[in-house]
């Protein structure tokens, strides 16, 4: 069979046996019928459609939808059936007006054992259908996907075509058996004890009488919420809070709950969720998939410590209960994991009726515009009565109390539809309107509080960072902050040499990146680039806090950096002068992004030299950029000068999250393994140097011949020039210390395939990490880059950890005070051009605290930047360093199976 996009390969059609899901089990233990138990949508035809066409669309949507013709077995399974053998006539009713006798009857004909698990009801004269599907195979979420294809396949059949519809994605049976493997997973049997003890809250309201409290009887009340009220619930509360619509709308009906029933507990409510999680397992793809997906679990929340009066006009008192209420969420495993231990694990372990309070939130949906009315299929305006109307069943109900909610975009705005059923045997109308008023009433009072400034994040908000509660509010006292982030080990490093280096001292990790742009730049358009980038990479104007056990980085919630535009064009005739004062400006910048406590991190500046001729000077602090974050932040800021689209950035916290999810016993590990012998550091400068003297640089250009040389090394031996490069690296050492087991540093990028969007991050994503060499009489060149590739090889999945966790594990104080970088992060100058602008020269200034570092910068001609400690280094001493390792690398090239 083939695939929808022509390649040849197997179809997931889901036909076969079905295995039970968690909902499904929960359905085949209720204690009363189920058979009527169902979802019905009614739906508007356009004009000119015919009974034959409806039957033409059933029958395509019964085909493609696998689930549609599945038939329950005594076991609570299901069996899906071939497509093509079901006969779509024979669920289709047709009638002059659709009533709900005529509901009620195609309900009474569902019958899922027989594999009837759809009824269709179609009037002709008002072109309205009713489909009543069985529960057991649909849910809320899968109405839309049901709807696209009605339409899909009106369009082809309403042309001449076949209204045939492509099998795509994952079927529900392969989710099914995804979800009962998944159940044995240790990840979901660690959670049983966590569960256990929320459904060990005693429920709010007595349970249900099954014989008597059915949906046949049930009371129902539908209210709805005005549109301003559901706006801000909609927008600015969640934003405030940093949660989702359900959370609030959770808390709110706690608080009502609370005040309705004068309890000082926990209230306990079952919640129903959509179910569908892609990531459970490779290849999911749930998006088209047609089934009953639903999941619920308990939650018990505690909501109380205020009046009602607090509460209803939103006093400054219910920030701290909603933030609580949240983290009590938060605090909870994956719902899904509770439907897997109650009702599909071996051993059953969870005990205890669930709660009888119930509440869904079925999302938000819009009304059909009035172009979309004409010619498809919409939902109809006029359905709801009768959709109502085929949920009486004689089915027990699940819950004492149920509520509902949905929010629906209008033509007058977005409206908070509520529906409450509830068991007469314990609750009369009375009391549900008093309590539809409390949830009203609470909601309200949640919108005033955001809209007096309440707000604020939560300590699951930050995690990774650890920060209690009062320690968030503090910062939130004196900031207002989109975010709160932990250190990498490299911030931790940079933080530490700064917050000890003498006062005034020129930080060496300031850095600097100087465009020269020619052309007619505008000022204000490279200011609101600049914002924009800023709005993309927000952790540039982070500040960092060390008031903490822990430090940690501040991102502001309206990023702003300092930004200035100096003329200088005409001041000064003296190209010599010019370049001084342009000098003493980048040191200002330099000197003013050193305070991390206080300021950004990163300043702009815009210095015009000539009539079309300006500097473009980027300064930051290391602890917010590296090196391979310098292309990323000019590609963006060109970009959107020049008005480009740019696609979704990496966000710098899912870096940090990743960071610490890694295994830090496994690396430390590598590590020592890597590191076991080294005796002695390998120092240049003394080992009690404190401080650092002023920089000295020098660069040179490897010959075109010699470059090409190396490459043809690397090949050769199955590695890379980095790998070239740190073998010359090891026996300049060997020759400056004496050593014949030689350590040095150098720098990864630190950007893992495995984090989407790494490679578009902007941050301090690099670390730096241990190489060691083991050179003697018997070791070749081949051997030594052997040995090299093979240490990196072992720990190519532990270069996350801190060097200070690898000295602490390999029992030193210091292992190495030089580095090697091999900068293969060009600046792409191509993606710097505009239509008026042209980057005619690129600058950078970039240092760190060792006392000799050596920067590789490929190229047709290898380029080496020598940077080193005048207080350890004469220029002399760098002079002869220089010629030896020039003298290293031709050698290499040489005879690599030569002795090293």
């Amino acid at each position: 069979m083939e695939s929808v996009d022509g390649s040849s390969g197997p179809i997931d059609d889901g036909t076969g046996a079905v295995p039970a899901t968690p909902i499904m089990r929960w359905l085949h233990g209720v204690p009363g019928p189920t058979r009527e138990f169902n979802q019905t949508m009614v739906v508007q035809a356009p004009p000119g459609v015919s009974v034959d066409d409806v039957v033409v669309l059933l029958q395509a949507l019964i085909d493609r939808h696998g689930m549609l013709r599945a038939r329950l077995e005594g076991d609570g399974t299901l069996t899906v059936p071939e497509p093509q053998t079901f006969d779509a006539a024979e669920c289709l009713c047709t009638v002059a007006e659709l009533t709900d006798h005529a509901l009620v009857s195609a309900r009474a004909q569902l019958d899922p054992a027989a594999g009837a698990m759809v009824r269709a009801v179609f009037a002709s004269p008002t072109g309205e259908l009713a489909l009543v599907v069985h529960h057991l195979v649909i849910d809320a979420v899968s109405w839309r996907m049901l709807l696209e294809d009605l339409n899909i396949a009106w369009a082809h059949h309403r042309t001449g075509h076949p209204a045939t519809l492509p099998i795509t994605g994952t079927s529900f049976r392969t989710w099914a058996s995804v979800l009962a493997e998944h159940a044995a997973s240790p990840t979901v049997t660690a959670n049983a004890a966590a569960w256990q003890r929320v459904l060990d809250t005693a429920p709010v309201l007595p349970p249900p009488d099954p014989t008597t409290d059915t949906y046949a009887r049930a009371g129902r009340l539908t209210t709805a919420l005005d549109s301003r009220t559901t706006r801000n619930l909609l927008t600015e509360v969640p934003a405030a809070f940093h949660a989702g619509i359900t959370d609030i709308l959770l808390i709110a009906l706690a608080l009502a709950c609370t005040e309705f029933t004068g309890r000082r507990a926990p209230i306990a409510i079952d919640v129903e969720g959509h179910g569908r999680d892609d990531t459970l397992a490779p290849d999911l793809d749930l998006s088209r998939t047609v089934g009953w997906f639903t999941t619920t679990h308990p939650v018990a929340l505690d909501t109380d410590g205020l009046t009602w009066q607090q509460i209803s006009t939103g006093d400054a008192a219910l920030g701290p209960i909603i933030k609580r209420a949240k983290e009590q969420l938060r605090a909870l495993p994956d719902g899904l994991t509770y439907g897997l231990l109650r009702h599909l694990t071996d051993t059953r372990p969870l005990r205890g009726p669930e709660p009888t309070l119930g509440f869904n939130h079925l999302g938000r949906t819009s009304r059909p515009g009035a172009a979309e009315l004409d010619d498809q299929w919409h939902p109809s305006t006029t359905g709801m009565p009768f959709t109502a109307a085929a949920a009486r069943i004689p089915m027990p109900l699940g819950h004492t109390l149920e509520l509902t909610t949905a929010a629906v975009d209008t033509s007058t705005g977005p409206r908070l539809d509520t529906t409450w059923t509830w068991a007469r045997s314990a609750l009369g109308d009375n009391d549900i309107q008093r309590l539809s008023r409390l949830f009203t009433d609470a909601l309200t009072g949640i919108c005033t509080h955001v809209r007096r400034g309440g707000g604020g994040l939560t300590p699951s908000d930050i995690s990774p960072a650890v920060l209690t509660q009062q320690q968030i509010d503090i910062l939130e006292h004196r900031h207002r902050l989109q975010d709160i982030l932990p250190l990498t080990p490299m911030q931790e490093g940079l933080l530490f040499h700064a917050n000890s280096a003498p006062a005034n001292a020129d930080d060496v990790y300031a850095m600097q990146l100087e465009l020269t742009v020619k052309g007619a730049l505008e000022p204000r358009r490279l200011r609101e680039a600049v914002d924009t980038v800023l709005d993309r990479h927000p952790n540039l104007a982070a500040r960092f806090c060390s008031q903490f056990d822990r430090p940690v980085q501040l991102v502001p919630a309206d990023p702003t950096v300092p930004y200035q535009y100096v003329d200088l064009c005409g001041d000064i005739a003296d190209p010599v002068a010019l370049e001084s004062e342009i000098r003493q400006l980048c040191a200002a910048e330099r000197s003013a992004v050193c305070d991390l406590a206080h300021g950004p991190s990163f300043r702009v500046a815009v210095i015009r030299t000539a009539a079309e001729q300006h500097r473009i000077v980027l300064t930051n602090h290391h602890i917010v950029v590296d090196g391979w974050s310098l292309p990323v932040l000019a590609r963006d800021l060109f970009a959107t000068y020049y008005g480009h689209r740019l696609p979704a950035a990496g966000s710098f916290r899912r870096f940090v999250t990743w960071l610490a999810d890694r295994d830090d016993a496994a690396a430390r590990q590598a590590w020592r393994e890597v590191l076991d012998g080294v005796e002695t550091p390998t120092l240049v400068g003394h080992p009690d140097r404190l401080g650092l003297g002023p920089r000295g640089t020098t660069s040179i250009r490897i010959t075109g011949e010699t470059t090409s040389a190396l490459n043809d090394l690397a090949r050769s031996c199955h590695t890379t020039v980095n790998t070239v490069l740190q073998a010359a690296w090891a026996q300049l050492l060997m020759w400056l210390t004496g050593q014949h087991d030689v350590v040095f540093g150098t720098a990864v990028s630190g950007r893992p395939t495995d984090v989407p969007g790494a490679d578009s991050m902007v941050g301090l994503l690099i670390n730096t990490v241990p190489v060691r060499a083991r050179i003697d009489a018997d070791t070749t060149i081949a051997s030594l880059l052997e040995q090299l590739q093979e240490a990196h090889t072992r720990t190519l999945d532990h270069q996350h950890l801190a060097l200070s966790d690898i000295h602490r594990a390999t029992g030193h104080r210091r292992l190495f005070d030089t580095i090697l970088v091999y900068e293969n992060y060009p600046m792409d100058t191509a993606a710097l051009f505009g239509g008026k602008l042209a980057v005619t020269e690129i600058a950078t200034r970039e240092f760190n605290h060792y006392p000799l570092a050596m920067i590789a910068q490929p190229g047709e001609r290898l380029g080496l930047r020598i940077e080193f400690d005048t207080g350890v280094f004469e220029p002399h001493s760098i002079e002869a360093l220089t010629k030896r390792f020039k003298r290293v690398l031709t050698a290499m090239t040489a005879v690599p199976g030569h002795s090293s």
